[in-house]
């Protein structure tokens, strides 16, 4: 008997189309195709020094964001200040790491604002009331809403140099752009935040 799912799980590209244009069935979150993304604000991570523990986080028109500072002036500690230079979030690196952004998320442990889900495929973060998910896919970290009607709300991205967060403005506009660049961070610093 032929599996009618089979042509589903098989040849499909990093576009998530399978060999003869359809989207895979492959995934519980609701397919995209590559044409209908929305418009993205892009915040990249540049100037390592070394690495992301210290940079500097550029945003829309080229202008300065954020900055992280790690072990100054606190030992143990990643600072994140805004472009005015007031600190915004923080995160401790005990042996259990805890983290807090200012007036949006309480001090927590990192694992708890970026709870694994069970199987280890995604992560979810509370923010404002809502839930948001992490979800690698495609050389990317995708951020969805988890409405009943799932919306991409931003992806996360890496090359030599950099690593660029992109948001929707629905997304700045629900007010994700801190925890978004503190989540960027955690899922991105090679420490281990569980």
């Amino acid at each position: 008997m032929l599996n009618p799912y089979s042509q589903g799980w098989q040849n499909t590209g990093a576009s998530g189309l399978s060999s003869n244009g359809r989207p895979s069935i492959f995934g519980a979150l609701p397919f995209t195709s590559p044409g209908a993304l929305p418009t993205f604000f892009s915040f990249r991570f540049t100037s390592f020094n070394p690495s992301v523990l210290n940079c500097i986080i550029i945003g829309p028109q080229s202008r300065p964001y954020f900055r992280i500072v790690t072990d100054a002036p606190i030992p143990g500690v990643s600072v994140f200040q805004n472009s005015n230079g007031q600190n915004m979030a923080l995160v401790q690196w005990h042996r259990h790491p805890e983290v807090e952004v200012r007036n949006i998320i309480t001090r927590q442990r990192t694992s708890a604002m970026l709870a694994l889900w069970t199987d280890q495929s995604s992560r979810t973060m509370s923010v404002n009331g809502a839930t948001f998910t992490f979800t690698p896919r495609d050389n990317f970290i995708w951020i969805y809403s988890t409405a009943s009607q799932p919306e991409i709300l931003g992806r996360i991205s890496r090359d030599q140099d950099t690593i660029t967060l992109e948001l929707t403005g629905e997304a700045i506009h629900l007010g994700l752009l801190e925890p978004a660049v503190v989540a960027t961070f955690l899922l991105q610093c090679g420490r281990n935040i569980d």
